[in-house]
């Protein structure tokens, strides 16, 4: 059983488990608090790491469950919110810093916009793959399935993607890689 030490854990492994947060919610404060989340829980639970996987494997499993629950208890915070501000009185707002709202605006823009789109399974792993580079079979370490599975769901991902892609003309690339074009090296 391996032991992690979580100041080197970060010191590695923290920006691209940013970045990955930052692809998979779209805003920088979600990102920032997914992150950070993240690593809390393998400073917590450093005994349970086994060593099965490569670290970085583990820990985009790790974000990846705390990016599932982000979603759905941020589905019913939505409707919590939109009720409180419909019954709100005005008051003086205190706004981001000014490179945010501009952040957001580009990533709505952007080609993981539509992504963020697609279904959990689809999403994560096209993210997974394409933002952060893992090999199918890390994928499939990391969200606990089959190779094939993984296989499939960036199939269908991208099948996906470049029908919502086609539904707006005014969108982003239009160029999306060809899982059976892309060459063989990445499935091992």
């Amino acid at each position: 059983m391996a032991s992690v030490d979580i100041d080197e854990a970060a010191r590695q492994h923290f920006e691209r488990i940013h970045r990955a947060a930052l692809v998979l919610t779209g805003n920088p404060w979600d990102a920032d608090d997914l992150a950070q989340e993240t690593f809390l829980l393998v400073a917590r639970n450093r005994h349970k790491f086994k060593g099965a996987s490569s670290l970085y494997t583990w820990l985009y499993g790790i974000l990846l469950n705390l990016e599932r629950r982000y979603r759905r208890r941020h589905g019913m915070w939505r409707k919590k919110f939109r009720v409180l501000c419909e019954h709100q009185t005005q008051r003086p707002q205190v706004l981001p810093a000014a490179e945010t709202p501009i952040e957001v605006a580009e990533w709505k823009r952007s080609l993981w916009a539509k992504v963020a789109e697609l279904p959990d399974g689809q999403r994560q792993t096209l993210v997974l793959r394409f933002s952060e580079g893992l090999r199918y079979d890390e994928i499939a370490t990391v969200l606990d399935c089959p190779l094939g599975t993984v296989k499939s769901r960036i199939f269908h991902g991208l099948r996906a993607l470049r029908r919502l892609l086609e539904e707006d003309p005014d969108g982003p690339v239009r160029q999306i890689p060809n899982p059976l074009v892309e060459g063989l090296e990445h499935a091992v």
